[in-house]
């Protein structure tokens, strides 16, 4: 504030204090600003500017990192489709028994092959509410009837989704009562969580043929009319149990938790 807008501000207060002028009971207003005050703007100020195109684009300061970042957690790559499955585990007298689907045959992508209920996740949901839901119209398996456990595992598919598996403790009457939807399954069946932990898998790996478009840029990237693309495999375990191949990305997941459980229970006689 100039010196000159100092003194009348001053004049002015001191009008009101005494109870002099018409402006006595008024509200005090600071004089106009000139055009070279430096007078910091206040908080209301701050919020209500508008930020400049170059402010929006800005790359963050350190503080505005800290605050964008804070308590955030993982952020998949949107180019990752996302799929979510339960692994429900049947109680039954005789122990856990782990479910499995048998897809209908008529389906246009993977007929008849073994799977966990599940499928995409819609917009507004969960990944665990996406297994739930899939379970429930593939099943007729309400969530009232499942205790979901955790999420066992995320496996990561070459065609650029990511399943996340889901554990569900199931009571063993609701698991007799199952509404099949004919249009996606099959069949279920089960088997006793024992009969697969004793089962060593035959693990295989597929290879993967990793190459270029035509058009890369490969002179401009890498200097070179080529590149050695790496090459890459992908696990495929299958679990041979009591007359089912059970393989694939479901074999993964069945994989996880049976190698999960193994190396818990050696942590607690450890």
């Amino acid at each position: 504030m100039t010196e000159k807008a100092d003194k009348a501000e001053k004049r002015i207060r001191k009008t009101v204090a005494e109870g002099k002028g018409p402006g006595a009971e008024a509200e005090v207003k600071a004089p106009a600003k000139g055009p070279y005050d430096t007078t910091a703007p206040t908080a209301d100020q701050h919020d209500t500017a508008a930020p400049t195109d170059a402010q929006a684009t800005a790359a963050p300061t350190a503080d505005q990192l800290r605050d964008m970042f804070a308590g955030t957690g993982p952020v998949p790559e949107n180019r990752f489709r996302h799929y979510a499955v339960l692994i429900p585990l049947i109680r039954r007298e005789d122990g856990i028994h782990v479910l499995y689907e048998v897809r209908a045959r008529d389906l246009d992508r993977q007929p008849g092959e073994i799977c966990f209920p599940g499928g995409m996740q819609e917009p507004g949901e969960t990944w665990q509410e996406c297994a739930l839901r899939e379970t429930e119209e593939e099943i007729g398996l309400g969530a009232d009837h499942v205790e979901v456990l955790n999420e066992l595992t995320v496996i990561y598919g070459v065609g650029r989704f990511a399943m996340h598996c889901f554990l569900g403790l199931v009571d063993g009457k609701a698991a007799e009562d199952l509404q099949i939807s004919r249009q996606e399954v099959d069949r279920v069946f089960t088997v006793p969580l024992q009969d697969l932990l004793e089962t060593e898998p035959e693990d295989y790996r597929a290879k993967l043929i990793q190459y270029g478009p035509e058009d890369f840029p490969y002179r401009r990237v890498t200097g070179a009319d080529s590149y050695p693309w790496s090459k890459m495999t992908s696990p495929v375990p299958v679990y041979d149990v009591n007359g089912w191949a059970i393989w694939g990305l479901t074999g993964r997941a069945t994989k996880v938790l049976v190698e999960e459980i193994r190396k818990r229970r050696k942590q607690d006689q450890d």
